[in-house]
C-alpha cells in the first residue's frame, strides 16, 4: 500500500481525511509556488525563454530599429510645428542625448532585462528564507473533530482553490514577464518621439518594474500574512480552550489560506498604487 494511501487511512482516526488530504494539496501547491517565487525567467520554462529570446526577441528588435528613425523624425517635426517654443541648440542636444541612450538601451537590453530579473529572484529567496506558520498544530479534541465533521467538505475546497489561485497568480507573471521582453525593443524607440508619444516608453518601464518587483512583494505577503494569523488565538486562556483549542486552529487555517490568496492576487494592484506604477 502507498504511504500516502496508509496517512489518508489513518487520518480518519485522528482528525479527519478531509483535513488531511487538504494539508498533502496544500503543502505540494505551497512547495511549488516556493520553488517558481525563486526562479527567474530563464529557467522556469526553458522552452518559453529560447523561443521569446532567439526568435520572437530579434524579430521585435529589428521593428524597433526600423522604428527609431521614424520616432526620431516625430519627435524633431513635432519640436518644429511648436510655435510657442523655439528650436534651441539646447533642445538639439537633448534629443542627440535621447538618441545615444537609446542605442545604449537596444544594445544592451537582454543584458539590462535579465539583470533586472536576477534581482527580483533573489531579493525573493532572502524574503522566503523566513518560516511560515505551521498548517495545523495537530491537537485533536473535541473542537478540530466538530469543525471537520461540519466544514470538512469546505476546508478541503479553501485549500484547493486558494492553492491553485495562488499557483496561477504565479503563473500569470511569468506570461506577463515573457511578453515585457518581446515589447521592450518596440516601446523604447518612442523615447525620442517628443512629449506624449514618449509616455509609451516610461508605460513599458512602469509595467515591467511592476510585473518583475510583484514577486518579492509576494514573499513579503507569505511572510506576514502567516505571522498575523499565528497571532489569533480566540480560545486561550478560558474554560474552553481545553476542548476547543483544535478548532481555534481549524479556523486559522481557513483564516490564513484566504487571506494569503487574497493577499497573492492584490499584490500588484498595491505595488502600482503604493510606487505609482
Amino acid at each position: 500500500m502507498p504511504g500516502w494511501l496508509s496517512e489518508i487511512i489513518n487520518a480518519w482516526f485522528s482528525v479527519s481525511p478531509s483535513f488531511h488530504i487538504a494539508e498533502i494539496v496544500w503543502n505540494a501547491l505551497m512547495s511549488a509556488c516556493t520553488g517558481i517565487m525563486t526562479t527567474t525567467p530563464e529557467w522556469f520554462s526553458a522552452d518559453a525563454w529560447l523561443y521569446v529570446r532567439f526568435e520572437l526577441y530579434p524579430w521585435a528588435l529589428s521593428i524597433g530599429i526600423a522604428s527609431l528613425n521614424l520616432f526620431f523624425i516625430m519627435g524633431f517635426f513635432k519640436a518644429a510645428s511648436n510655435l510657442k517654443e523655439n528650436i534651441t541648440l539646447e533642445l538639439l542636444v537633448e534629443t542627440l542625448m535621447k538618441l545615444v541612450v537609446l542605442n545604449v538601451l537596444l544594445a544592451n537590453g537582454m543584458t539590462i532585462i535579465t539583470t533586472f530579473f536576477d534581482m527580483a529572484s533573489g531579493l525573493a529567496g532572502n524574503v522566503m528564507l523566513m518560516e511560515t506558520p505551521a498548517f495545523f498544530t495537530g491537537d485533536v479534541d473535541v473542537g478540530s473533530k466538530l469543525f471537520f465533521f461540519l466544514f470538512g467538505l469546505l476546508y478541503f475546497i479553501v485549500a484547493m482553490v486558494c492553492g491553485f489561485l495562488i499557483l496561477l497568480t504565479l503563473y500569470g507573471r511569468y506570461i506577463k514577464l515573457y511578453l515585457l521582453v518581446i515589447f521592450y525593443p518596440i516601446a523604447m524607440p518612442a523615447l525620442i518621439g517628443g512629449r506624449g508619444v514618449e509616455s509609451t516608453a516610461y508605460a513599458w518601464m512602469k509595467s515591467f518594474l511592476s510585473n518583475v518587483f510583484e514577486i518579492v512583494v509576494i514573499a513579503l505577503v507569505m511572510g506576514i500574512a502567516g505571522r498575523i494569523v499565528s497571532g489569533i488565538t480566540p480560545f486561550t486562556d478560558n474554560m474552553f480552550a481545553e476542548y476547543f483549542d483544535g478548532f481555534a486552529q481549524a479556523l486559522n487555517s481557513v483564516i490564513y489560506m484566504i487571506l494569503m490568496a487574497v493577499s497573492v492576487k492584490g499584490a500588484a494592484a498595491f505595488m502600482n498604487k503604493t510606487f505609482n506604477l
